[in-house]
């Protein structure tokens, strides 16, 4: 993909942190980088909750709503815009970043304000030897939050918060884990994750993810598994989701999660694999119709 970068109007002549942010004397500094496309009626909550930031980097997918204009509302924010793969964006925008600390957010994620002080606490007394930090995470999909399954809150930690220069995508995948340097605790508080607030959202998502993921692999990558091992991994993933995790004490939301999450991903996945695999064989051998 291209990687074009262009530094908007909001980000132009702020390096690092701002005067207009009230900080704490000291303490550690801290920023917090959202990769963004379209979230102008969304984003306004997340950057609500870490106002109280030294750096807000945005990374901008040349977004053609309103996420700018909201972004340039807060005076510690700087926006780059960029296209390139998402998690690309955010080992750029933590390239940019000055602080003593990063933070990786999600702009349909919200720090609560006990996390927001577990934040705090630790930029005024650093633990010796702690390079980062799980934080804990309620997700909340098609609307309502979740208790079990894909939302079962002891699952649910994500590591967020990294020594400056400690932590970095490999940009393999468009879920994978980020590579960094511990050692790790975890925070107390939460982010309240406002996943896929509708089914649709989930559908439209899902294309980009797997779509994404499915025009990175090589040729060698892309031959498809055979039909009865993707219905055993649509199968166990519906299990592991519905049954071992307990979605089904959750409802319809538990069901319709884990069927989603679960056999719907695997074969939009494994659909797409054969697609590419189909469509690039075809084009190295024009005369093999298979």
């Amino acid at each position: 993909m291209s990687n074009s970068t262009v530094p908007t109007q909001s980000g132009l002549g702020r390096r690092g942190p701002t005067e207009a942010v009230v900080r704490e004397r000291e303490r550690e500094t801290v920023a917090v980088v959202i990769p963004t496309y379209n979230v102008g009626d969304i984003i306004r909550r997340c950057l609500d909750a870490v106002k109280w930031a030294d750096e807000i980097i945005v990374v901008d997918m040349f977004s053609d709503d309103d996420t700018l204009k909201v972004c340039d509302e807060y005076p510690n924010a700087r926006v780059y815009q960029r296209k390139d793969y998402i998690f690309a964006n955010v080992n750029f925008g933590m390239d940019q970043a000055t602080s003593d600390w990063t933070i990786r957010l999600d702009s349909d994620e919200v720090v609560s304000l006990e996390l927001a002080e577990s934040i705090r606490k630790v930029l005024r007394s650093p633990r010796a030897g702690i390079n980062g930090y799980y934080f804990p995470s309620i997700q909340r999909i098609f609307g309502e939050p979740m208790r079990y399954g894909v939302g079962l809150p002891e699952l649910n930690k994500r590591k967020c918060m990294f020594r400056a220069g400690t932590a970095r995508y490999e940009c393999k995948f468009e879920h994978e884990d980020i590579s960094a340097q511990g050692p790790f605790d975890v925070l107390d508080g939460n982010y309240e994750h406002f996943t896929n607030a509708t089914v649709s959202e989930f559908i439209r998502k899902m294309n980009y993810y797997t779509d994404k993921d499915t025009e990175r692999l090589a040729d060698s990558e892309l031959k498809p598994s055979p039909p009865l091992r993707v219905w055993y991994r649509a199968i166990r993933m519906f299990i592991l989701y519905y049954f071992q995790w307990r979605g089904y004490r959750d409802g319809y939301l538990g069901f319709y999660s884990s069927l989603m999450r679960g056999p719907l991903y695997v074969f939009a996945t494994e659909a797409k694999r054969w697609e590419a695999w189909r469509d690039r064989s075809r084009s190295n051998h024009p005369g093999d119709s298979k």
